[in-house]
């Protein structure tokens, strides 16, 4: 059983917390917050155990992570999946979860815990259920992101849209007169993770993504969601090179139908009220993926002086329709660097020192696809000796890319059966991949 569920920030706060069975002899949430400030912007690994036995797993969505502890061992898939479904309930009750829509929304949350779980056992986890029970209005907090690049399908004569992300970012509990909206969202996201030598070569490449659907439509109608005719599902390690979609394993929702998929490749459900993973997958090595950014840096001494020069080249592979928005380098900052001066190769970039994660962090507004940029900096080093590689390494790169997956897992065709034709119904789809840990290293 779970014996306590919190949400942490980036920086480590403790944004909310529920103790359901007071079996901890000191606070398990001290534990993550340092966890969190040691990480230094890398990924935490999503099960752990601490020195007295305290199993922890968490998942991070946006700028949080949600966090559950246990004092006895626990089937990890089980709990993921559990802080998963909360993710999502959280999400249908508050349009975003974020570290300011938690804040905003404390006093919601705190109902959503007492009856999503009692005595660390849930009790009732979906959005439908738990409904008649919170009696809290939510804060909507607007959530910016670009618009997404518009792909088309006119599969089953239906033309499918895609919207930027804040119009899918409202909450499906709203008010009576919001309710009959008839809105459904299809979202393919894909969290990359990677680990590149300093020649290029690839140690690691992995992908986890979920094909998610958030549900306004009026009546209970058939949804069909058409993947590639190519895709391959397959968990041998035999893996062979061609244009095939390739799937390490995927995993589906209860109201799938997974004949319809093993037949055809098609997804075909009724879904709930709320927002739900219809199916979960991953995909790893080079050769099943795409690898959308590609970076070499050069790190030399400066003539004359102590400072180092630090030569970072972006080039972005993905097809150049398709643009990057919230591009990040992130690499370490020398305890004796105390300032930077940069040159970049165009406009809408910067160079900051971060002195509270002691980094220095690269940002590009947006970076189209095709493209190389170039960032020079140099670092003024304040002491007496020399800076070595080895402070500098590794460099971090966090990206979005709207209509792109680098599975190249797509939908082809989306159909909504079951509803009255004269009704007016909107569909929009999005396809986005993000950084999930994002490495290079630098020698």
């Amino acid at each position: 059983m779970i014996s306590k569920l919190f949400i942490v920030s980036k920086a480590g706060e403790i944004l909310i917390e529920k103790d359901y069975r007071n079996d901890f002899s000191a606070p398990p949430e001290v534990c993550f917050q340092e966890k969190v400030k040691s990480s230094r912007g890398f990924s935490i690994q999503p099960h752990f155990q601490n020195d007295n036995g305290i199993s922890f797993f968490n998942i991070q969505r946006n700028d949080i992570y949600l966090v559950a502890c246990s004092a006895s061992p626990l089937l990890p898939v089980m709990v993921i999946e559990l802080l998963t479904r909360f993710y999502h309930i959280c999400k249908d009750f508050c349009g975003v979860v974020s570290e300011l829509s938690v804040k905003e929304n404390i006093l919601l949350l705190y109902e959503l815990l007492d009856e999503f779980m009692n005595e660390g056992y849930v009790q009732l986890a979906s959005t439908e259920k738990l409904r008649p029970y919170i009696q809290s209005t939510p804060v909507v907090v607007q959530k910016e992101r670009s618009p997404a690049t518009e792909i088309s399908s006119r599969v089953f004569g239906i033309e499918t849209k895609t919207v930027s992300g804040s119009a899918s970012s409202k909450p499906v509990v709203q008010s009576p007169s919001e309710q009959n909206r008839n809105e459904l969202y299809v979202d393919v996201i894909e969290r990359m993770s990677a680990v590149i030598a300093a020649d290029g070569t690839v140690s690691q490449m992995e992908v986890n993504g979920s094909v998610n659907i958030k549900n306004f439509l009026v009546g209970s109608p058939q949804i069909k969601i058409v993947l590639n005719e190519d895709l391959v599902v397959s968990e041998s390690k035999e893996k062979g090179y061609g244009s095939n979609v390739q799937l390490d394993r995927c995993t589906f929702h209860s109201c799938v139908k997974q004949e319809d998929f093993t037949t055809a490749k098609t997804l075909t459900f009724v879904p709930p009220v709320g927002e739900i993973s219809v199916l979960s997958y991953s995909v790893s090595g080079e050769m099943c993926l795409n690898q959308p950014f590609t970076l070499r840096s050069f790190v030399g001494d400066a003539d004359g002086s102590r400072d180092v020069r630090v030569t970072l080249r972006l080039k972005s592979n993905f097809p150049s329709n398709i643009v990057a928005v919230n591009v990040k380098v992130r690499f370490s900052l020398p305890k004796s660097v105390s300032s930077i001066s940069s040159k970049f190769s165009s406009d809408e970039q910067t160079a900051v020192v971060n002195k509270a994660d002691k980094q220095v962090v690269w940002s590009l507004k947006r970076l189209p696809g095709k493209t190389e940029c170039i960032a020079e900096l140099r670092l003024i080093n304040q002491g007496s000796g020399k800076l070595s590689q080895q402070e500098i390494d590794p460099v971090v790169l966090e990206f979005e890319i709207s209509g792109y997956t680098s599975s190249g897992l797509r939908i082809h065709g989306l159909k909504v059966q079951g509803t009255d034709k004269g009704q007016q119904r909107k569909q929009f789809v999005r396809l986005i991949t993000a950084s999930d840990s994002y490495v290079f290293r630098t020698f």
